[in-house]
């Protein structure tokens, strides 16, 4: 009977309702800060949820305590404001340790929309003057309270296939994640040798498939791959229309000037995961990224615990000068570590554009092709305009010296906080000053003014470098491809209910000759990042020694044998099975529930239908199918 008395009582009633309220003014908040609309169904169940454990919270909580309450629902809500603005999710708990990193702090966290968050936590103490001034003596009965709140968390948690959407409340959600963050913070029983694929298994799944022509190559063409930060198929006008999607940026300019160039885009690509340092290892290395909270696969390899056998270590020891140039730190997620053993010999990153400016002093940097690169790698990196003015003469004098070559680039600008840097402001007849004020003013307007700014400024410099390379003749001898580390932004109104809303990729390809375009497989065609180093290995000649990596190459274009490929999205916490003949597994994070889908193969992300069909895999398969991708290659003796 007390615990019905404490629940039932006035004070606690009108401290549920006051939280309620407060969340809602919370919610709008984070949607004008991010343009993200969540479900209306799922809203309104998070957001009761949220207000009772908040209104547990604001009555069981007293003196450093209430202080403790304040500030931490201050920077919640703005880190859920920025999260949501970045990458279209809440925040995971678990990754709460990533942003204490120096380099994420700089380049993520000290920005323009930095002054959110005192307005957050203005917001956080005014619900707590307010409930000292409504409720001065809330009722007693811990207990009953804390329990209570225990329960709604509990059914919180499993009436929501993720915790992270949009439609999840902030304070619901992190207290929902608590527990799966203290027991199991990898998020998935896998990587410990829990469970083991076995021949049965194998043999009626093809989630490890490798198929290349092996055709025999004289010319060595020489290899360009453009990766570009957070760039989705569903930005180009084409794809956009062909899946009807709602793009928030549209790149028609750069869909044109491939289309010039002689690229193939394709429409159905997928992006294995989130997060650069996945989508790089499975882009150069031809394996599953890491699929566990925590990425680990680059690090083991920098630890010696696994021998990578990587793309660009193969191409090296079949003559090919390999470099890997990036705009951000090279130090992060230990890159500077992990590209020279991986295969890489020249390896660079912001530290460039940082000690150049330290040798030449106040006159600023040069690039290599003698243009002023004045402006400094703060943040994450030099802006798009620096970067790629300073890999163009870089590449220029390489083409020059040494054939062949195997070049990847990875750009910053496109990355959360969008810096387009001084130059680019200054070419739309915009003062710094002014620029401050307008993101600072757009934040709240118009949030996704700076994603669309910093990808037409990437548009342009990538089309400007693409002309470039085109007069200084380098397109004639060599494949470039275009793709991007991770998919992100936001391309469907309906993004909370359909599934791999943050997998759709881009996969542009350009041979030397554009004749060998037929030999390529048609646009239409079913494509992931796996497929990006058995197709370059195979275009160089190389398909025989792709060893024990995964995926398919475009040159394969007859006898092309069904797969079966896994995909997650680390953010959400999903995890997906999908097969190309058209079935997809939607997963929990744990992979204990599951919802079947069935799609056209030929327009995978405008064609998904829920159906009642039972999961074409049982758990413990679920469990030995991420156990093998996440199991690390033993080094050899």
């Amino acid at each position: 009977m007390r615990f019905l008395t404490v629940l039932t009582d006035r004070r606690f009633l009108l401290t549920v309702l006051l939280a309620l309220g407060w969340l809602l003014l919370v919610r709008a908040g984070v949607i004008l800060q991010s343009g993200v609309w969540p479900s209306p169904v799922g809203t309104i169940g998070g957001d009761l949820a949220g207000a009772f454990i908040l209104a547990v919270l604001l009555t069981i909580t007293r003196g450093p305590f209430r202080f403790a309450l304040v500030l931490l629902l201050g920077c919640a809500a703005y880190v859920a404001g920025m999260h949501l603005t970045a990458h279209g999710t809440l925040f995971q708990l678990a990754f709460a340790g990533k942003g204490m990193d120096p380099t994420f702090i700089t380049g993520s966290l000290i920005n323009v929309y930095l002054f959110l968050l005192p307005l957050y936590l203005v917001l956080a103490w005014g619900l707590h003057r307010a409930h000292r001034a409504l409720i001065p003596d809330p009722p007693r009965g811990f207990a009953s309270l804390t329990v209570s709140a225990a329960v709604v968390v509990a059914v919180y948690s499993l009436s929501f296939p993720s915790l992270t959407t949009p439609a999840n409340n902030v304070v619901a959600s992190v207290f929902a994640q608590i527990p799966g963050t203290i027991v199991n913070p990898v998020g998935t029983a896998i990587g410990d040798e829990a469970v083991e694929t076995d021949e049965t298994l194998t043999s009626k799944t093809n989630f490890f498939h490798q198929q290349v022509t092996s055709r025999p190559d004289t010319t060595k063409p020489n290899v360009l791959l453009i990766m570009i930060e957070g760039l989705s198929g569903g930005y180009f006008p084409s794809i956009s229309r062909y899946h009807d999607l709602q793009p928030t940026v549209v790149l028609e300019h750069l869909e044109d000037t491939l289309a010039n160039k002689g690229f193939r885009l394709y429409r159905n690509t997928l992006s294995m995961e989130r997060q650069t340092d996945r989508g790089t290892f499975a882009i150069l290395c031809g394996r599953y990224p890491d699929f566990r909270r925590p990425s680990r696969k680059m690090l083991d390899v920098v630890e010696e615990r696994t021998s990578p056998d990587c793309l660009p270590s193969k191409l090296k020891d079949h003559g090919y000068h390999t470099a890997y140039w990036q705009a951000a730190p090279i130090e992060y997620m230990k890159k500077d570590e992990f590209m020279p053993k991986a295969g890489f010999v020249d390896v660079t990153g912001a530290e460039r554009f940082v000690s150049a400016e330290k040798d030449v002093g106040e006159s600023g940097p040069k690039g290599s092709d003698g243009t002023d690169a004045s402006e400094t790698a703060e943040g994450w990196g030099p802006p798009d305009p620096v970067y790629f003015r300073d890999v163009t003469g870089r590449l220029t004098e390489l083409n020059r010296d040494t054939s062949p070559w195997f070049v990847t680039l990875l750009n910053v600008g496109t990355h959360h906080p969008f810096d387009i840097g001084e130059e680019a402001e200054q070419d739309t007849g915009t003062e710094a000053g002014e620029a401050l004020m307008e993101s600072a003013e757009a934040a709240l307007i118009e949030p996704q003014r700076a994603r669309r700014a910093a990808m037409k400024v990437m548009e342009k410099t990538l089309g400007e470098f693409l002309d470039r390379l085109e007069v200084e003749g380098i397109l004639e001898n060599t494949l470039v491809i275009l793709t991007s580390d991770e998919s992100g932004g936001f391309v469907r109104e309906d993004h909370e209910t359909l599934p791999l809303n943050s997998n759709l990729g881009v996969l542009a390809v350009r041979p030397p000759d554009l004749a060998d375009l037929e030999r390529y497989a048609p646009a239409t065609a079913l494509t992931a990042q796996l497929d990006i180093p058995m197709t370059i290995l195979d275009a160089t000649g190389n398909g025989k020694h792709a060893g024990d990596m995964v995926g398919r190459s475009l040159l394969v274009t007859g006898d092309r044998q069904p797969r079966d490929i896994m995909l997650a999205d680390t953010y959400t916490g999903l995890k997906y099975f999908l097969r190309e003949s058209g079935q997809l597994l939607s997963c929990t994070e744990m992979l204990t529930r599951c919802t079947s889908w069935s799609f056209d193969p030929r327009r995978v992300f405008g064609s998904f239908r829920e159906t009642e069909e039972p999961p074409f895999l049982s758990l413990e398969e679920r469990l030995a199918l991420f156990e093998n991708a996440a199991t690390p290659d033993p080094i050899e003796e």
